[in-house]
């Protein structure tokens, strides 16, 4: 583990000779500082042989990737620090523009992708002009937080995050240094991840006036944005943050865009789960977009669940995993078959409809989304659709 991390995983579907095909670029969740875009459950080959090429990117997080500090703001030619895990996301996507041809997939035709903190990177680059032209649709899965939110404020100023910054330095003992940027620069690196996990500061895009030039809902309300197809949504047992920051962004987001958006409520779980009142949790949805049933086993350990442990004590174990399993049956099957095959198809066509089901575009009139059952449900009242 170091600062370099900027590398992409490219998967394409085996024997595919023919016309271009869509790009799918997945950014991971983590909350802008933790996770990995490496693991199996973002890298198998199910997603691809949906006729699309699917990357998956690793960059900096945490201080090295979204800190900001007021040496480092002096010293930079633009005025401005922190931002430096979008602009990894930025570099990625110019990779991919530049050489994805050579893998089968077309340059013109890119979806960016992410969950949780992944989504508020998508939401991110939405809100850059840094990243105009480098992708063409974007999907949000569970990353809308409201406008109160800490993790992933609407507008997080530079001078904000310059003050978590300082805070950082002054834990660290540096911040009275002649050179507080070189003085930061040698403490090395575990260290400062450390002392900044220690701070309680969480480290986020800023809107810096050359990656951001403003609020996110400012810049949709100017015509600023990318103005690009989205799909949005939050599972049913998600975190009230995220779910009440969807309610709140969807309105004003599709009443300021020429493109389509597209709202989804995700609601299954395996019987087992689903059978003892658990509702579909943060991340559930990962299981089957990806088709990974593998991933129920890092969500249970994470505790994403909130389901007890058979085996007792506070600490989710393999044991209780194993004890409590989640199943996996033809039911599972029919919804990641239906997940996967919406999701490609937005991403090849701008619209997730697929065979059987037409999927709306959401309106502020309308108020209409998809719920994501074993039978998908068109619905409206997009505030009533939680419990």
């Amino acid at each position: 583990m170091s600062e370099d991390s900027l590398y992409l995983n490219v998967t394409v579907p085996d024997g595919f000779d023919g016309e271009k095909l869509p790009v799918m670029v997945w950014f991971h969740g983590g909350g802008f500082a933790i996770l990995t875009g490496n693991t199996k459950a973002f890298n198998n080959t199910s997603l691809p042989e949906e006729g699309v090429v699917v990357v998956t990117v690793n960059h900096r997080l945490g201080p090295l990737g979204y800190m900001a500090h007021p040496a480092l703001t002096a010293e930079s030619p633009d005025n401005t620090s922190g931002n430096y895990g979008q602009l990894d996301l930025v570099a990625a996507l110019k990779w991919v523009r530049d050489n994805i041809e050579g893998f089968g997939g077309d340059p013109d035709n890119v979806t960016i992708f992410g969950e949780s903190g992944g989504g508020g990177k998508v939401l991110s680059l939405i809100n850059s002009p840094m990243a105009s032209g480098l992708f063409h649709k974007a999907i949000v899965q569970s990353g809308m937080a409201g406008p109160d939110d800490v993790l992933m404020p609407v507008e997080n100023l530079l001078a904000a995050e310059e003050a978590d910054g300082i805070a950082v330095a002054e834990a660290l003992g540096v911040q009275d240094a002649d050179d507080v940027a070189a003085a930061l620069r040698a403490i090395p690196w575990p260290q400062l991840v450390a002392a900044a996990d220690g701070s309680g500061r969480a480290f986020s895009p800023n809107v810096d006036g050359v990656y951001m030039l403003d609020g996110i809902r400012d810049s949709f309300e100017a015509g600023r944005h990318n103005d690009v197809p989205v799909m949005a949504g939050a599972n049913e047992g998600d975190t009230p943050a995220l779910i009440d920051g969807l309610k709140w962004y969807m309105p004003w987001m599709a009443d300021n865009s020429e493109a389509d958006a597209f709202v989804y409520v995700f609601d299954h779980l395996p019987d087992n789960w689903s059978s003892q009142g658990s509702l579909a949790y943060h991340g559930a949805e990962l299981v089957y977009v990806f088709d990974y049933p593998g991933s129920f086993l890092s969500h249970y350990l994470l505790g994403l669940t909130g389901l007890e442990d058979p085996v007792g004590g506070d600490t989710p174990t393999p044991q209780g995993f194993a004890m409590n399993h989640p199943g996996w049956n033809p039911n599972d099957v029919s919804v990641t078959d239906s997940m996967r095959a919406m999701w490609t198809n937005f991403a090849r066509t701008g619209n997730p409809s697929i065979e059987g089901l037409e999927w709306p575009a959401y309106t502020s009139e309308n108020d209409t989304y998809l719920r994501i059952t074993q039978q998908p449900m068109v619905e409206t009242g997009l505030n009533d659709a939680f419990p």
